[in-house]
């Protein structure tokens, strides 16, 4: 259970932008008279956003996962999530960039 519900808010966290993103790609798509757009299809658009999302998610679930643990275990320190913050930061830089390249490709 320990590793389970971290990964399930990272996941929940890629899957939700990347819900909203698909209805307003495929609706443009459908505007432009594309006859199908699948959900592969965005992803397939800027794997540079969906791989900064999980990154980013994924460290913000490991580091407060990590630090409830320390914490339940007596154990006071922040560094472990100060990483975690530092780079889930820099991971949704990334995102940025892939979500910005899907702005200029739409």
């Amino acid at each position: 259970m320990t590793l389970a519900l971290p990964a399930l808010v990272a996941l929940a966290g890629v899957l939700a932008p990347l819900l909203v993103l698909h209805l307003a790609l495929a609706h443009a798509m459908r505007a432009r008279g594309a006859p199908r757009w699948r959900l592969r299809d965005t992803a397939l658009v800027s794997p540079l956003l969906l791989l900064g999302l999980a990154t980013g998610f994924g460290l913000l679930a490991h580091g407060l996962a990590r630090a409830a643990a320390d914490a339940a275990a007596g154990r006071a320190g922040a560094g472990h999530l100060a990483l975690c913050l530092a780079g889930a930061a820099g991971a949704f830089v990334v995102a940025g960039f892939g979500a910005r390249a899907v702005g200029k490709l739409y």
